[in-house]
């Protein structure tokens, strides 16, 4: 990748402590009502799975390119930013959820908190990139930075 001009890890705190929370007590209802199973390690290898998949968010930006990807990189997106036409910071109503998501905004990845950037393309279809430093994400993406102009 170029130069990055934004590059950051945004990390749920939470999800590996719930994570954990979780593995302890399904093992614990398993263990107690059906005694020691192998849908245990089922459970806790797809536990697992989920935290290396989804740990959080990395958003890394370019002159050319935004690139979006969770946990270990297996799940990313690459977005040209002659695609971007507008660049607006938005909160997202709690109901939305986290990961990635369908909503009625267009497609949303977060990890944590309600605050967004919701990019819209020439075409008219919306992304929503969650973060927690919006104002900076939204100075580096808005199109007119790309010449070197700044919007009033």
């Amino acid at each position: 990748m170029k130069e990055c001009l934004y590059c950051h890890r945004q990390g749920p705190l939470w999800f590996p402590l719930l994570e954990l929370v979780i593995v302890l007590l399904a093992i614990i209802f398993i263990w107690v009502t059906i005694g020691w199973h192998v849908s245990l390690w089922f459970l806790a290898s797809f536990m697992v799975l989920l935290a290396i998949l989804f740990w959080g968010l990395a958003v890394k930006v370019n002159m050319l390119e935004v690139r979006l990807s969770f946990g270990v990189g297996i799940i990313n997106k690459t977005i040209l930013r002659e695609q971007i036409a507008k660049v607006e910071q938005v909160r997202n109503s709690w109901r939305y959820g986290l990961g990635i998501r369908l909503t009625p905004h267009g497609w949303l990845w977060s990890t944590s908190g309600l605050d967004a950037v919701e990019l819209t393309y020439h075409n008219g279809k919306k992304f929503r990139i969650g973060t927690d430093k919006p104002e900076i994400l939204l100075n580096i993406l808005d199109p007119l930075a790309l010449n070197g102009v700044k919007a009033q």
